[in-house]
């Protein structure tokens, strides 16, 4: 055990005194040695001996001193009772059923959650990291196998919901072929020059508060640049690239906006032709490397976030990365010679393409691109920017703010975001979790609670009480919503770790509490039809965190039996959540079977497969809850009828992750050897957590 702090104060106060003591005796030496004072030398030889016997009884008072100090710590250290109970709300209490005193340190407190290879659409195994809540639904497998008596495992489709194509509605802009340009210009710039003013402007207006990338008088002159190149008769050369991509992501984001009150993205009959193009405009863009080319990036990236399209977003995300970092983006600018316009736009340009990466990594369960020791760079500020000059930026008055306000939020809870990632969902930094789990959550809730000063009110994890006629009456801004669904994914991503901590830990409870309470509050935000669908994906939140909110409460139902849990909701909420998800899924692939496309079946079959799972948990709580002693008031409910027969669960298999993985493996413990002449010993797996009784 290493030395406390009291411990080593001592031994340094007993250093300090005999290091003293031996100056003295050297100083009294030497001043008994002057022959001027030989007369003096038996005087002085008694004061000596004096003094030395002074400083020896100094010496075993302090060491006495020193070991009760030590067996001070020692037995406080043995007897402590763990500070680091994650507190969860002035409202919850902290579970009292565990007697057992344990340290941070201590091996019960390590994150054991890891990666898996999954199966794409084309069967290629891909890495899906922990923050995919890959290893979170195995767990919920295993329980359910023990407590429910699931006799089989979950499809495959539950664990690679992330790498499900977008919606038939997303454009398939991979696959189609980009037409001429010039018929393009021709054809798109065949407005007047006041209709793609408007359009900028529209953007501006509309997106600003989650995409501040673009400088009003500086994209006007480039439009009007181009269209005045393109009406030259005299002009053949090709428009800049650049200009051009962020002309077309302008237009596509634009469109979705149009229609954010319809369930599903609007059906523009060029969307996909201007895609198409500006797919094949991507890599000559980013070849040219400037300030420009960047904004264009930075466009349709988000344009990717916005549709959902997790594939193409790591795909840009590195294109964006390399480029904000080869022009000092990331630096700040203090030593380099630019106008206070460019100064700002180069902070908002950085810190979007920060949280971008941070983001893309998450919903992969990747490694991000980007370092926090590299950078430097200031937040942004909250002002208008309209052009590069001094004179173009404008402040609000106080207790006012501008849309990119809410940018710096989101910017400020990306940088949490990357702390979870670096702290909790590393390869091999997993001890000291309930510590880590406290530091974050308290993090997150003082970022919340700084909101409330600026009108923006939430409790994270609580259930929303407003309907979509209310939102609307209050003049609630989607922005608010945006926060609150950030923040509750935020508290998943927390505490979801815990939930391999031992179960007799109270940090296992609070985590399992508020991961639930948070799960509950997304399914909620999401039932009502007043979070659009791009609004959801500029969130996190795709099929698979709604998969999961659901399978949150199923877990809790099963934990529930044999572990003390209060405070939580009863199994009526929990089925009913249950539903929620189900019915959420449900809505999207009804919408989406109006749409005919070949990438249908793929997407259909995936999201029906996780309604079956959906389905047939709910029927096993149920049933639990019918066996169960007094569950009269129960049984009556309209929630708790007949297991339902919709599908043969053996279809599934048995293990959906055996093909490319050992399952049983637990590579955060130890290292799997290599196998001898290719042959795998699957006993030694086996083998080990018999004797570490930890959950893969």
């Amino acid at each position: 055990m290493d030395a406390g702090p009291s411990e080593s104060s001592g031994a340094a106060v007993t250093h300090r005194i005999g290091q003293a003591c031996v100056e003295d005796v050297r100083q009294e030496v030497t001043y008994a040695k002057s022959p001027l004072l030989y007369e003096e030398r038996p005087k002085c030889e008694e004061q000596l001996q004096t003094e030395l016997a002074k400083c020896q009884q100094l010496l075993q008072s302090e060491k006495a001193r020193n070991d009760l100090l030590q067996e001070d710590i020692s037995r406080q250290e043995r007897t402590r009772i763990p500070e680091d109970v994650i507190a969860l709300g002035p409202a919850e209490t902290a579970v009292t059923h565990n007697a057992e005193r344990r340290s941070t340190d201590d091996p019960a407190f390590v994150i054991k959650h890891m990666g898996r290879l999954v199966h794409d659409k084309n069967g290629i195994g891909r890495f899906a990291g922990s923050t995919t809540g890959v290893h979170f639904v195995l767990s919920v497998e295993k329980e359910c196998q023990k407590t429910l008596n699931l006799s089989c495992g979950f499809p495959e489709s539950c664990f690679r919901l992330f790498l499900i194509p977008p919606s038939p509605t997303v454009p398939n802009v991979a696959t189609e072929s980009p037409p001429e340009y010039q018929n393009w210009i021709s054809e798109f710039l065949r407005y007047p020059l006041a209709y793609y003013h408007e359009q900028a402007d529209l953007f501006m207006k509309n997106w600003e508060a989650f995409c501040p990338v673009l400088v009003r008088n500086e994209v006007l002159a480039d439009i009007d640049h181009m269209i005045g190149l393109l009406g030259d008769l005299n002009y053949t050369a090709k428009p800049n690239p650049a200009i051009a991509l962020t002309l077309l992501m302008i237009h596509c984001i634009n469109d979705l906006k149009n229609n954010e009150m319809e369930p599903e993205y609007p059906l523009n009959p060029n969307r996909e032709r201007y895609l198409s193009l500006a797919r094949s405009l991507v890599d000559e863009v980013a070849a040219r490397g400037d300030m420009r080319s960047l904004q264009a990036l930075v466009l349709f990236g988000f344009y990717s976030q916005l549709s959902g399209d997790c594939l193409a977003m790591t795909r840009i995300n590195g294109l964006m990365v390399s480029i904000s970092q080869s022009l000092g983006l990331h630096r700040h600018a203090r030593r380099f010679k630019m106008k206070p316009g460019e100064i700002e736009l180069r902070k908002r340009v950085w810190w979007y393409v920060y949280v971008f990466d941070s983001m893309s990594s998450l919903l992969h369960g990747l490694p991000a691109l980007i370092n926090d020791v590299d950078v430097d760079n200031d937040l942004p500020s909250d002002c208008c920017l309209l052009g590069l000059d001094s004179a173009d930026i404008s402040h609000p008055l106080p207790g006012e703010n501008t849309a990119v306000f809410v940018f710096i939020q989101y910017v400020r809870i990306g940088k949490i975001f990357s702390r979870i990632r670096e702290m909790l969902y590393t390869t091999t930094k997993r001890r000291n979790g309930a510590a880590k789990i406290k530091e974050l959550d308290l993090d997150l809730h003082m970022w919340s609670q700084s909101l409330k000063v600026h009108g923006i009110q939430f409790e994270i994890g609580a259930l929303p009480t407003l309907n979509l006629a209310e939102c609307a009456r209050k003049g609630i801004e989607k922005t608010a919503l945006w926060l609150q669904l950030l923040a509750n994914i935020a508290t998943v991503f927390i505490h979801r770790p815990g939930l391999s901590f031992d179960e007799d830990t109270p940090q296992f409870a609070n985590c399992l509490r508020a991961c639930v309470g948070s799960s509950s509050a997304c399914l909620a935000l999401l039932e009502n039809t007043y979070v659009s669908r791009w609004l959801q994906n500029l969130s996190m939140i795709g099929h698979g965190v709604v998969f999961q909110s659901a399978l949150m409460h199923v877990h809790y139902q099963c934990q529930s039996s044999t572990v003390n849990l209060e405070g939580g909701p009863s199994l009526e909420t929990s089925l009913d959540f249950v539903l929620k998800g189900r019915f959420i899924l449900e809505k999207h692939v009804i919408l989406n079977t109006q749409v005919p496309d070949s990438r249908h079946s793929i997407y259909h079959e995936s999201i029906s497969e996780v309604m079956g799972v959906l389905d047939l948990l709910h029927s096993l709580l149920v049933q639990k809850g019918q066996t169960e002693a007094d569950t009269g008031s129960l049984t009556n409910h309209d929630i708790l009828g007949d297991p339902p027969v919709l599908f043969d669960e053996l279809n599934w298999g048995t293990e959906a992750l055996d093909v490319l993985n050992y399952v049983t493996a637990t590579d955060w413990a130890y290292d799997i050897p290599v196998p001898f002449m290719g042959y795998p010993e699957l006993d030694a797996p086996e083998v080990m957590m018999e004797n570490t009784h930890l959950e893969p």
